[in-house]
């Protein structure tokens, strides 16, 4: 097997700066969107959305705030939470 010196020897996933790249592309059509929208409509909204999103998908590190809003809603909301109470003498 041949080894890289590309970080996790080929095996880390693409980073643009501190985006992944489909965060980046995201964030770069958000942009323009939010640029066109404020220009004809002088609306701001697409732009703070945008920002929003670009500060919550950050990742200096293997991980993102959005990662974390993600895993909790799952857990909290979608996932089947199972509990199973027993007495200390059972098993």
């Amino acid at each position: 097997m041949k080894t890289y010196i590309y970080p996790e020897n080929l095996r880390a996933n693409v980073k643009l700066w501190f985006w992944s790249v489909r965060d980046f592309i995201i964030i770069c059509t958000g942009v323009v969107l939010s640029v066109v929208s404020l220009v004809y409509m002088l609306n701001i909204l697409p732009a703070a959305a945008t920002l929003c999103y670009a500060f919550v998908s950050f990742r200096p590190d293997e991980n993102s705030i959005l990662d974390f809003i993600v895993t909790a809603f799952r857990f909290f909301c979608t996932s089947q939470q199972e509990y199973r109470w027993q007495q200390k003498g059972e098993i």
